[in-house]
This record gives C-alpha cells, structure tokens and sequence, in this order.
C-alpha cells in the first residue's frame, strides 16, 4: 500500500510541477514580449497563442483520455494507439492548419499579425503529437517522463528568448524559439515511447483510427467548447478593436493567472477527498465542500482587493514600459473574477465528484453563448473595457449555473457562514489601503495591507471557533485529509 501510495504522489507531483512550469514559462514569456516590444507586439503573441490554443484541441482530436483509459486497460494495445494515434493527429493538424489559414483570410488582420499566427501554427503536428505519448505515459503511470522532458524545454524556451530578446531581435524570434521547444518536446516524447515501452506490431488501420476518432468525439467536444469560451473575447477584441487593445487585455489577465492558478490547484487536490466522500447523504462531502469554500475565499477576496488597489503598481513592476497602465480600468473590473472562479473551480468538483458531467457540459455551452452575445456588443461600444465587462459576465455567470445545482444537490449552501469572516477581514484590509495609498508606496502598502487582513482573519476565526484550541481541533482534520 505505501508503495502505491508513493507512485500515486509522484505520479500526481510530476504533472503538476510539468503543468506548473508550462504556465509559468508562458507567464514569463508574456512578461519578456511586453518589456522588449511593446504593446503591440504583445497583442500579436496573445492573439497567436489563443488561436494557437483554440485549433491545438482539435489537432489533438480528444485522443488524450482515450488512450489513458484504454491502454490502462490494456497495456498490449500500447503500440496501437500509439501507432494509429499519430496517424490520426497528422490528419486532424493538417485540417486544423487549413481552418486556421481560412479563418486568418476571413478575419482580415494586419498582415505582420498573419504572419505571426500562421508561423507559430507550424507547432500543431508537434504538440498534438506530444499530447499522444503524454497520454501513454499517463496509462502506464509513467508520469515523471512529462517533466523529465517539459522542464528542460521550458527554461531552455525562457532563456532563448530572453537572450534573443535582449539582442534587440522581434517577435518573429520568439515565435521560432516556440517552435523549437515544441518539435524537442516531441521527438524526445517519441523517443522515450519506442524505447521504455515494450513494441508490438501494429499496424496503422484506417478502420481502427475511425473507430477510435469516433469514440474520442465527446472528448473533442468537451475540450473545443473549453477552449472556444476561454479564447472568445480575444478573438472578438482582435476583429472589433485592435492588436493593442488585444495586448493590455491579455497583460491584465496574465496579472491574474499567479493568483488563480495557486487556488486551482488547491481545489483539483481535494478532487479525491471530494470523490471519497460522497455517500448515501452527501453530509460529509456537503461539509468538506464548506471548509474548501472558506479557505479559498480567504485567500481570493483579499488577492481581489490587492490587484484592485495595487493593480497599476503590479503592472509596472511586471512589463516595466507604462503603456500597460492603459489597462488598470479593465484589470479592475477583471479583479472580481477571482472570487467567482472560487465558485466554479470549488462546486465544479462537487459536479466531478458526483458523476454530472453532463451539467458541467451545459455550463459551459451557456458560458460561450453569454461571451459571444455579451462580447460583441461590449466589445463593439467599448472596447478594451467591454472585453473585460464581458469576463466578468461570464465568469459571474459560470459561478451561479454552479451554485445552483450544488446546492440543490447538498440542501443549500451557507454563503453567509462561510463569507462573513474573510469579507469583514478584506473590509479591514481595503480601509487600510485606501488610506495607505494616499501616501505612496505600493510595496509596503501591500505588505502591510495584507498583515492587517492576515490578523484580522486570524482574529475573527479563532473568536468564532470559542478559543485556540477549538479553533486547532476544527481544521486539524481538514488539513489531516
């Protein structure tokens, strides 16, 4: 049992620091592009990478967790889907490469901008390819083999660009250095499946292929509604305003992903606890789901109130050129998204936990639908701050089509108990900064605003708990699980 254990932790461990690194190299990337190039040029790089995104998932065909549950069934087929799975994404990356070359014609950008999205859609084949073996390794439970090869791509794809960037070479460079990581990812993926995995014959069936692309449909479904909602506004913001408008856009939401990536991680973690709770009554999943709630709240109101306050001091310090500054209006607006998402990311894994998929699927169906509507006639009236009123429609939205269900499914919900401590300790937090920032000084400002939340909170919960040690006798087991 300790030797599962530790597999299941490594195993675990292994993605999430590959995941980890993957968006922390794309964070610094956009970070390095705005610093050297501007505005503009940054605009363009959003605009490749969300696009790039949209057709990587269906380069990938949803072949991903398709081959995970069927060769972790049956580990014999390995070299078959492997076989027939590259077959099938060099199909679906060439079609994806032609609807991505007829959309860039229909959307008339600048022709730098066509250039920039087309050249980096050379990576397609190669990331559709690596999705394959990752999904392989994943089925064997080979996991440290994503990081072992993403790890070194990803500093070697930072300092590439940086060298090149500091030599006063454009975005065309950074997009070539791209490119490489990902045609590196992949030939060494490749080679790690054809000499760590035991080969068989297999052949490549166009009769297979079809059945296994039939069965991979919901899975593509699933991940093109995902991937269309989260690049949405981009896309209209691109038609309907400018490559500038795109680029403060994108530097605003990139100030967010630190703060929500730590709190998603923190609710897919507790993923499994939520699963082994569920029972007959749900009583102890309905009471794990109020703790996580709380303790995610803590963390996104007062990270909500900071960016709200502190946000011009965040975006110059990250892009160092005061252009971005531009985008403090919208980043406000955007800021109230992290404690929506706390909604969504926690009451989503309710849904997860308790087999209702299909409701996850409706959300976000209705997600795309309120972003298109809301995003073009946002967008078109007020552009860079329409894009972000439309997020933050969207994001609301998704946090009430999850509240509802979960809590028709665990007979209500608290929402007074569990908000009341941190909204009255972030209160004590936004006086203090809104006197604090007539004086200057956004470091400190910062630390100290987040001191007087941190006692605040502490304060009010162990007040509520009827003393220190109920206060360690409560949360001791949450922590425990």
């Amino acid at each position: 049992m300790s030797m599962n254990l530790r597999s299941v932790g490594g195993n675990a461990l292994s993605i999430l620091s590959s995941d980890v690194l993957n968006r922390a190299a794309s964070f610094v990337l956009y970070a390095m592009v705005a610093r050297h190039l501007g505005a503009f040029e940054f605009g363009q790089m959003a605009l490749a990478l969300s696009l790039f995104y949209m057709f990587q998932v269906s380069a990938m065909a949803g072949l991903k967790v398709l081959i995970v549950r069927q060769v972790a069934k049956e580990r014999s087929q390995t070299r078959m889907y492997f076989n027939n799975g590259c077959a099938i994404v060099a199909v679906c990356s060439s079609v994806s490469l032609a609807a991505l070359f007829v959309f860039v014609r229909l959307m008339h950008y600048s022709p730098g901008t066509n250039w920039i999205v087309l050249l980096l859609s050379l990576g397609l084949f190669p990331c559709a390819i690596s999705s394959v073996c990752e999904g392989i390794f994943q089925a064997w439970e080979k996991m440290r083999y994503i990081p072992w090869v993403n790890v070194p791509a990803n500093i070697a794809k930072m300092a590439g660009a940086y060298l090149l960037l500091a030599k006063g070479r454009g975005l065309y460079t950074v997009i070539l250095v791209l490119l490489t990581a990902f045609f590196a990812v992949a030939v060494a993926e490749v080679w790690l499946v054809l000499n760590r995995f035991p080969a068989q014959v297999a052949p490549v069936s166009l009769r297979f292929c079809w059945t296994t692309l039939r069965s991979s449909i919901t899975f593509l479904a699933i991940d093109k509604v995902v991937a269309l909602e989260s690049s949405l506004n981009i896309i209209l913001l691109s038609k309907l305003g400018t490559e500038t408008e795109v680029g403060l856009y994108a530097a605003a939401a990139q100030l967010l992903v630190p703060l929500s990536l730590v709190y998603q991680s923190i609710a897919q973690s507790i993923f499994p606890v939520m699963c082994r709770k569920v029972g007959p009554r749900l009583q102890e999943l309905k009471r794990i789901t109020d703790q996580i709630l709380e303790l995610l709240l803590a963390l996104a109101l007062p990270a909500g109130a900071g960016v709200f306050f502190l946000g011009p001091w965040g975006l110059s310090l990250l892009y160092k050129n005061r252009d971005f500054l531009q985008a403090v209006p919208a980043l406000r607006i955007m800021s109230w998204i992290l404690i929506f998402q706390v909604f969504s990311y926690v009451l989503g894994q309710v849904l997860l936990a308790t087999h209702r998929e299909k409701v996850t699927l409706r959300i976000v169906i209705v997600d795309v639908l309120i972003t298109l509507l809301a995003g073009t006639l946002l967008i078109e009236r007020f552009g860079l701050l329409g894009a972000a009123m439309s997020l933050f429609l969207t994001r609301l939205a998704a946090a009430i089509q999850h509240y509802v269900p979960v809590s028709r499914l665990l007979s209500g919900i608290p929402l007074g108990k569990v908000t009341w401590r941190p909204v009255v300790a972030v209160g004590c937090m936004a006086a203090y900064l809104v006197l604090a920032m007539r004086q200057g000084g956004f470091f400190v400002a910062a630390v100290s605003a987040t001191l007087v939340y941190g006692g605040a909170l502490l304060a009010l919960v162990i007040l509520a708990s009827g003393g220190i040690r109920q206060f360690r006798n409560k949360y001791r087991l949450l922590w425990s699980e």
